[in-house]
């Protein structure tokens, strides 16, 4: 079986390049992402690389519903402090979450050595599982706490927003 102090050093240099990562990036403004400054709207008129690209002002593609809920506007509309307090808020989310899946990932590796040892020992790995359980209702736990907490950072108007989109979500985060 492989040393804990192992995958002790492996997590925490993980974790250790994670946070000198995030402290060497620019905070990303809302409405900004990896493709630029206000892509979503090019994709909305058609100009972007998404699902309504080749579609005029109000027209859809063939198979795209258009919501009846209002557009989501609640990112644009945010002051700067609020930017800066939800900026905080998902670094934050973001280092919990890196140092969590780190956490995990290691329990599935420790997992893994147990399933191939002979004679497997059925009780470690239930109690594994257990851990990486614990791993993934902590991470949950965190996302919706984060939720509440946005929610107390927007005023009525922006909420009416949020929680539209947080009720049209579909994808659902890989933990």
């Amino acid at each position: 079986m492989y040393d804990k102090k192992i995958y002790a050093r492996i997590l925490f240099a993980s974790l250790a390049l994670f946070c000198f990562s995030i402290s060497q990036a620019e905070p990303m403004h809302h409405g900004e992402g990896a493709r630029g400054k206000g892509h979503h709207q090019a994709e909305r008129h058609g100009h972007g690389p998404g699902p309504m690209r080749g579609a005029g002002h109000g027209e859809r593609k063939k198979g795209h519903k258009k919501s009846h809920m209002f557009t989501s506007h609640w990112a644009q509309t945010l002051s700067d402090d609020q930017k800066l307090d939800i900026d905080k808020m998902h670094l934050q989310v973001a280092q919990f979450e890196a140092v969590q899946k780190a956490k995990k990932k290691l329990l599935k590796a420790e997992l893994n050595v147990l399933a191939a040892n002979s004679p497997t020992d059925k009780k470690a790995m239930y109690a594994k599982i257990d851990e990486i359980l614990e791993v993934k209702k902590s991470i949950m736990r965190n996302r919706y706490d984060h939720i509440v907490e946005m929610r107390a950072v927007l005023n009525k108007q922006q909420r009416i927003s949020y929680d539209a989109d947080l009720l049209k979500r579909k994808k659902h985060k890989r933990h």
